[in-house]
């Protein structure tokens, strides 16, 4: 009788168990890769819309970067999906920029010079998202797993205007980045 009852009550605890925790559902895509705005340079939308906070979104670069320069998690090359080293990072978090100025004395000719600049958390206006996307047809709610995660940098022409967005690493939070195609 006690062993029937305690069967039962396991049976039960089970049941309510996997009942109740989170369900990831079927999988409806083992990749999804997209890029997200984190601050956004439209001055009339409401301050979440492709947005975070100034100190959230300080803190989430922050901890990007942190995380891949203390080698914490495996780092990627964006192009060949092969492991980068520290160096390359390092590589990746400066730039060379030429700019043309003017000299303050007659004949107040033009010239050229490099300035090397170091990447600024502030650079960071965007990230780019690899994920795992399921379904539960129950509820249809959507989970999302995230795979790994790309700081991209604004690129701007000489004339300052936006080129686009110069991604600089994968940050990969599971083993099996990067997935092949199928």
């Amino acid at each position: 009788m006690k062993k029937t009852l305690f069967a039962l009550l396991a049976g039960i605890s089970m049941l309510i168990i996997t009942s109740c925790g989170p369900k990831k559902g079927e999988i409806l895509t083992e990749r999804i890769q997209y890029d997200v705005t984190i601050k956004t340079p439209e001055v009339d939308l409401e301050w979440w819309i492709q947005n975070l906070e100034g100190p959230k979104r300080e803190k989430l670069v922050q901890a990007i970067i942190s995380s891949a320069n203390a080698g914490k998690l495996k780092i990627y090359d964006v192009m060949t999906n092969k492991p980068m080293t520290a160096a390359e990072l390092k590589e990746r978090s400066t730039r060379n920029e030429l700019l043309t100025l003017q000299r303050s004395y007659a004949p107040y000719e033009n010239y050229d010079t490099i300035v090397k600049k170091e990447l600024q958390m502030s650079d960071i206006t965007r990230l780019r998202f690899l994920e795992e996307w399921y379904l539960n047809q129950d509820n249809g709610r959507v989970t999302k797993k995230v795979i790994a995660v790309c700081p991209l940098v604004e690129s701007y022409t000489e004339t300052g205007e936006l080129r686009g967005f110069n991604p600089l690493f994968w940050l990969s939070f599971e083993k099996k980045f990067p997935l092949e195609a199928k």
